[in-house]
């Protein structure tokens, strides 16, 4: 194993990126080191360069999702071991104040954001997974005390088919996340799934579960009558993947009295508020993984993943392929920044990096 670990670095907050050449790491007590093979791109990565959202130290690496072969097991660890494949999520050290990203290619990580593969998914097909499922997942699902969590009856604890005849609307259906809970939502028994987006991403919606997929060009009433009409009445559930002002008066719009919404700002439901009072409205925020109180909430999860995704029940999303190892990251992000990407995922290959 090469000694070095080549890194895409933010030098500063709303600084410029660098590729750096650091020692590789030695993993401690629960820890994992993964040799990245594959990392995916979010939009949470341009902003976090253009708007200096988090004080960690710098120079500090970005990338929140990634996959690759466990190469080290620190003390402590079950359940891996090396030469497993995995995918991985960016995480950082709180006590520290530093982040750990996965545009680079060796990462530490706790197990706790660590999920095993088969051997018949490319790393290039898994790297996008992790964060856009552990977000949909712990919001519909964990049953952590704490948790911002609808508490759903999960599919991989029996919760399989358990809502069936219960309508959900899915805002933003062709996203990152969108994509996800139209497979969550199926997985569920969900029907009818609802989702809006761009039409020419019918057949990949429709392929994911969704049973009906709306213009998200259709003007605001036009929508709420077409939601009304198939769902024959107010809706149960909305997922707002968006979570803009448009998006959540929608959402209340089509929901009934007693329904639950999820939203992936949590300040978003500020237009709404009235109508969530007056219609008794749950509502909870996807904070994923990574929020402290949902840590170790999706176990059985990640247990079950390997064999979700061999039988077809969780599908990978479309992907691009970007050249250059991590010296291709910047152009990518700003495709992102650029809203030059629709419905699939941008991914490097970090060992491709000179």
């Amino acid at each position: 194993m090469s000694t070095y670990n080549k890194a895409l670095v933010l030098l500063a907050p709303l600084g410029q990126y660098h590729v750096d050449s650091r020692p590789i790491p030695t993993p401690g007590p629960g820890q994992l080191l993964v040799k990245i093979a594959a990392s995916a791109l979010n939009p949470v990565d341009w902003k976090l360069q253009d708007w200096g959202l988090f004080k960690e130290k710098y120079p500090r690496t970005l990338g929140n999702d990634g996959a690759g072969t466990v190469e080290a097991v620190g003390s402590e660890v079950t359940g891996f071991a090396e030469g497993d494949r995995v995918i991985v999520q960016g995480w950082i050290d709180e006590d520290a104040k530093v982040a750990y990203g996965t545009f680079q290619q060796f990462l530490l990580v706790p197990t706790f954001i660590a999920s095993k593969i088969s051997d018949t998914i490319p790393f290039a097909e898994a790297a996008p997974l992790f964060s856009c499922i552990s977000t949909v997942a712990v919001s519909l699902y964990s049953q952590k005390p704490g948790t911002s969590s609808l508490k759903l009856i999960a599919p991989w604890a029996g919760g399989q088919g358990a809502y069936a005849g219960k309508s959900i609307f899915i805002l933003g259906g062709a996203g990152n996340v969108g994509q996800f809970a139209i497979q969550f939502a199926k997985l569920s028994g969900f029907s009818p799934i609802i989702t809006t987006a761009s039409l020419r991403h019918r057949d990949l919606l429709t392929t994911f579960g969704a049973t009906h997929v709306l213009d998200r060009t259709l003007p605001s009433e036009k929508i709420i009558e077409e939601v009304k009409v198939i769902a024959s009445g107010s809706v149960d559930l909305v997922y707002d993947a968006v979570s803009e002002e448009s998006t959540v008066k929608l959402a209340g719009a089509v929901l009934r009295s007693g329904g639950q919404l999820v939203l992936v700002l949590a300040s978003a439901e500020e237009p709404i508020k009235d109508i969530i009072q007056e219609k008794k409205i749950e509502t909870v925020s996807a904070m994923g993984i990574m929020s402290g109180t949902n840590r170790g909430s999706l176990e059985g999860l990640w247990e079950k993943l390997p064999e979700f995704l061999e039988k077809g029940l969780i599908k990978p999303v479309p992907y691009e392929v970007l050249p250059g190892g991590v010296r291709g990251i910047p152009g990518g992000l700003d495709r992102l920044r650029n809203r030059q990407v629709s419905a699939a995922k941008l991914v490097v290959l970090p060992p491709d990096t000179e």
